[in-house]
């Protein structure tokens, strides 16, 4: 997710158009009352200047309700109902008055690549020498993305050592804890010279088995994925010739045996839109900076069925944060004068497949990250406490010291924020903030935790705290005006920022 990719050609802001309008292309009708837009009486029309008080229980009861509504299937990426969320919302954001950010569109499409490793009859891996044979398939994975046939001499490499001569299958030996680092190795050994490479591993049965298991299921990368251009493949140890694992074991080389892999992987191109309007700020001279406000719209799909109910509805997991976001730009845009910078609102998808969205943004911006003062991400602000929420980040930046002093100017929300409780999950790395700050952009990642729900089929509309859900989204408007009208753009701390940004580690 972190090299360059090939992209949309970045588009900076510019005027805000005579018509504003969905394009022709996206602009199809929505065979679902649960997108209707929302009725008279729920949904404040923009400019009325009441801000903050159009943020209501109500509202984000009608579109929690709307998102997360069976007839979306879970809104899985790539998936038809996922495309309807991202129009959904488009004009949504058409009807607040927002400018459509790429040009005349509401939507930013980004390609997709669904892989998957082949047929097994397309695979296979032969050893020639003292104990060789055809390697069982039981003992045998060709790793995705890998492809092709190629035959050499086996030669035996190992962590820092010398390169394989060149036409040679390179053969390394990689316990359970090397697995990541083993694999991210194999493309300097292929330009190295090697024409394959196999990965031993000497593992127990079900941590095979697990491999084997994630290699089978589809996998969805930015673009095309990065081709590796020869075949790689996982063999065990023990199926491995006597000699052979001896060899492997001392990091002894060896021109005794000869091998021949054949691996075969399938994909297919898609492709996955984030929807993105924004309000351009009051001021001339903080109207070239940026506040990011974002939530994932896409969950997890259609899945194993549990009590018969196989729609995995995903209220929480974010239609909660992106119906919040759908607030905000409301609330924003119903002000006579909008604040000093402008604000963008953002809806991405892809992130339950690796925050594959928001990474295509990162690398392909609408608006410059240079020029985003701040990212305040939304991800399941729906459930468990009724008067506290999580603030990841907040010991990052300025922003933490901004968000206090927004709780205590706000008490009739009554809320409070803490630090992250969880830190053993790693969630700074789950969510799209993650995206923005790695690129420099400081964060605020608003959460309220997973429960027993979480990624299964009763993660219903009926089950979010409406009142507490709205009380952070208005929490997050004061917050994002406090920013945009700041005379200073947020500062990181400096040793978050080593970590963060130059380290590529989070908190």
């Amino acid at each position: 997710m972190k090299r360059k990719l090939p992209g949309i050609r970045p588009t900076l802001p510019g005027a805000r158009p005579a018509a504003m309008r969905v394009p022709v292309r996206v602009r199809l009708w929505v065979p679902l009352l649960a997108l209707a837009a929302s009725p008279a009486g729920i949904s404040a029309q923009a400019g009325t200047g009441a801000g903050a008080a159009t943020i209501t229980a109500d509202d984000l009861r009608f579109r929690i309700g709307a998102l997360a509504h069976d007839s979306m299937r879970g809104r899985a990426t790539p998936s038809p109902e996922l495309d309807k969320a991202a129009r959904h919302i488009a004009r949504r954001f058409e009807e607040f008055g927002l400018q459509p950010a790429d040009g005349d569109s509401y939507l930013q499409e980004y390609p997709l690549t669904a892989s998957r490793a082949g047929s097994p009859g397309r695979q296979s891996l032969e050893i020639v020498g003292p104990g060789g044979g055809t390697i069982d398939a039981a003992d045998y994975l060709p790793v995705p993305g890998g492809r092709g046939q190629a035959a050499g001499p086996l030669a035996v490499v190992t962590p820092g050592g010398a390169d394989p001569p060149t036409g040679a299958v390179a053969i390394m030996r990689v316990s359970s804890d090397d697995m990541r680092w083993g694999l991210e190795s194999v493309r300097g050994i292929l330009d190295g010279g090697a024409v394959a490479v196999l990965l031993a591993l000497d593992v127990a049965d079900d941590y095979f088995d697990g491999i084997r298991r994630f290699y089978a299921r589809e996998r969805l990368s930015v673009g095309m994925p990065e081709e590796l251009g020869a075949p790689v493949a996982l063999v065990r140890t023990h199926a491995l010739p006597e000699a052979l694992r001896a060899a492997l074991a001392s990091g002894a080389g060896t021109n005794v045996w000869e091998a021949t892999v054949r691996t075969h992987s399938e994909f297919r191109e898609e492709r996955a839109y984030n929807t993105i309007g924004w309000i351009e700020g009051s001021d001339p001279d903080l109207r070239g900076e940026f506040v990011v406000f974002t939530a994932h719209m896409d969950h997890v799909g259609v899945g194993r069925p549990v009590d018969g109910d196989s729609i995995y509805n995903g209220a929480d997991d974010d239609a909660s944060g992106t119906a919040a976001i759908i607030e905000l730009a409301q609330a924003f845009a119903s002000l006579e004068t909008p604040p000093r910078r402008s604000l963008v609102f953002m809806t991405v998808s892809g992130e339950e497949r690796g925050l594959l969205g928001s990474a295509w943004y990162a690398e392909n911006p609408l608006f410059p990250l240079g020029a985003t003062v701040a990212n305040l991400n939304i991800d399941m602000i729906g459930r468990n406490w009724r008067d506290t929420v999580v603030a990841i980040g907040a010991d990052e930046s300025t922003l933490g010291a901004t968000l206090r002093q927004t709780l205590r100017g706000h008490p009739e929300l009554g809320l409070e924020t803490i630090d992250d409780p969880w830190p053993e999950e790693n969630f700074y790395f789950r969510s799209d903030h993650y995206n923005f700050a790695r690129k420099g952009v400081p964060i605020l990642f608003f959460f309220t935790g997973t429960h027993e729900d979480y990624h299964g089929p009763n993660d219903e509309p009926d089950r979010i705290l409406y009142d507490k859900t709205a009380r952070i989204a208005r929490l997050i408007f004061h917050l994002g005006q406090s920013i945009a009208d700041a005379e200073e753009r947020p500062e990181w701390d400096p040793a978050a920022y080593r970590r963060v940004v130059e380290g590529g580690g989070g908190s």
